[in-house]
């Protein structure tokens, strides 16, 4: 325990009020991490303040996690990007081997089809992640 929550604790008791109970609240972060926070029940709080005090601690862990969750958010996108532009340049090898003249085998055909297919899919997740990416932003910026 450190100086501070001491000195709050010896000043609660000073005034008549005692501890008589504590909450956690825990979440889990991307990447691993957990974050935890603690608060304790004074023998005059009311279900209100305690209430309060959970509320408030809830928002805290809440904007956390959101907050760490950005840059998981970001590093997916530029995944997302980069897979984006490996499929088009293969996209685009069959595209040029198709109107050289070249035959296509039916595999090749069947890649262009299930290409464009993932293509759509992962511009829609590009557009999915950029809005994640400002909505988080927008929340944490709120919060502040």
């Amino acid at each position: 325990m450190n100086q501070k929550a001491k000195d709050e604790a010896i000043e609660g008791v000073m005034e008549g009020k005692l501890t008589v109970g504590n909450f956690t609240l825990q979440a889990q972060m991307p990447m691993g991490k957990t974050i935890t926070v603690s608060g304790y029940i004074y023998s005059d709080s009311t279900v209100e303040a305690i209430n309060k005090q959970v509320d408030l601690f809830h928002d805290v862990v809440d904007r956390q996690r959101l907050r760490s969750e950005i840059p998981e958010l970001e590093a997916k996108m530029e995944q997302r990007m980069a897979a984006l532009a490996n499929m088009r340049d293969a996209l685009q090898g069959l595209e040029n081997k198709k109107s050289g003249g070249a035959k296509l085998a039916s595999a090749e055909k069947k890649m262009i089809d299930d290409m464009n297919t993932s293509i759509t899919r992962v511009l829609d997740d590009i557009e999915k992640g950029e809005k994640a990416i400002s909505d988080a932003k927008l929340k944490v910026e709120w919060t502040n």
